[in-house]
């Protein structure tokens, strides 16, 4: 199967139905095609294999999920894998327990659901290095990408220290990680290479960057989302704002459809926005011109907007004014 959910478990890693993990990656890594992507995805908050009704495996793993909410289309699909197909390559939907409710938390220890997982997040890394280690013995002529939305940015940030190999490249879509922690998971990286990482940003996301930064534990206040984006980014790394109209032009022209982005407020449009996944299977399947390099040169990708413009005023007066028009990293 080109499609495999990989769990972990108190007891390690397993697959979703309960497989030795080695036992199911050997055969699906020999079938595929030499030049077939492997791309492992990492959920975010409020997903747990352990609970039913939130078992990414069913949903956003899932090639044909049951019908749910519109939060939860297929990644997989999304991605151009197919369950029954191994030359469109081997994608692993990489599932853990980020649930904690909030009222139990805070009576029984004083923190908040959210602030547990995030601690939560940071120890599976070790989990998500441990897949990435066998994946890496049992294929080393391959090139393994990751996919990871919100925390789970953290998780895959999290594994970077603990890895020979490191991923190739790594797509954060509305990262829930603090900018100087990503720098030092970059900077603890063992690997002889480092990850490309295309840190997909939104201002549509701006409020949930900012309940990140309320509720997830902070060590001072000078810390800030990854939202924003990084100063002075290290050469491994693009801020990538998705919602910015010179950007969804420039990735039109490239006979990309994404459509423009019409959210003000929304932590999901990363991937229910229509065109989204076209632009992540473009990075993540190798198309010419869509290498960290060349998106570091062109204009389109130099800045981001400030946090809050997508709520300033528009039209006539916000022009003769000039509200909005600032660019650059908070």
């Amino acid at each position: 199967m080109a499609i495999i959910g990989v769990t972990a478990g108190q007891g390690g890693l397993t697959t979703a139905d309960g497989r030795p993990l080695d036992a199911a990656l050997a055969p699906a890594l020999a079938a595929l095609a030499p030049r077939a992507p492997v791309v492992v995805l990492v959920h975010g908050y409020k997903f747990s294999p352990e609970r039913a009704a939130d078992d990414p495996h069913c949903t956003l793993y899932a090639a044909r999920p049951a019908e749910g909410s519109w939060k939860e289309p297929s990644w997989p699909v999304g991605l151009g894998f197919d369950p029954d197909d191994a030359e469109a390559g081997l994608c692993l939907g990489f599932g853990w327990d980020a649930v904690e409710p909030h009222l139990a938390s805070l009576l029984a220890t004083g923190r908040s659901g959210f602030a547990r997982v995030y601690d939560r997040a940071g120890e599976t890394g070790l989990r998500f290095a441990d897949l990435l280690r066998r994946l890496a013995v049992l294929a080393p002529e391959r090139t393994v990408d990751v996919l990871a939305h919100s925390l789970g940015a953290r998780v895959a940030l999290a594994a970077l220290p603990h890895v020979e190999v490191a991923p190739g490249r790594m797509l954060l879509l509305g990262a829930a990680e603090f900018g100087a922690r990503a720098r030092e998971a970059l900077a603890a990286c063992r690997a002889p290479r480092k990850p490309a990482v295309y840190n997909v940003t939104s201002r549509a996301n701006d409020a949930y960057d900012l309940a990140f930064e309320t509720f997830a534990p902070r060590r001072n206040w000078g810390e800030r989302a990854l939202g924003l984006g990084l100063r002075t980014p290290p050469p491994c790394w693009l801020d990538l704002q998705l919602d910015r109209a010179d950007v969804t032009d420039w990735i039109n022209a490239q006979g990309v459809a994404l459509r423009p982005a019409e959210a003000r407020l929304c932590h999901w449009s990363f991937y229910t926005r229509p065109g989204a996944f076209e632009v992540y299977q473009a990075i993540l399947r190798r198309r010419p011109g869509w290498d960290l390099g060349s998106l570091r040169a062109s204009l389109a990708f130099a800045t981001q907007e400030p946090r809050w413009s997508r709520f300033a005023p528009r039209g006539p007066v916000a022009q003769r004014f000039g509200v909005g028009r600032g660019l650059g990293r908070a």
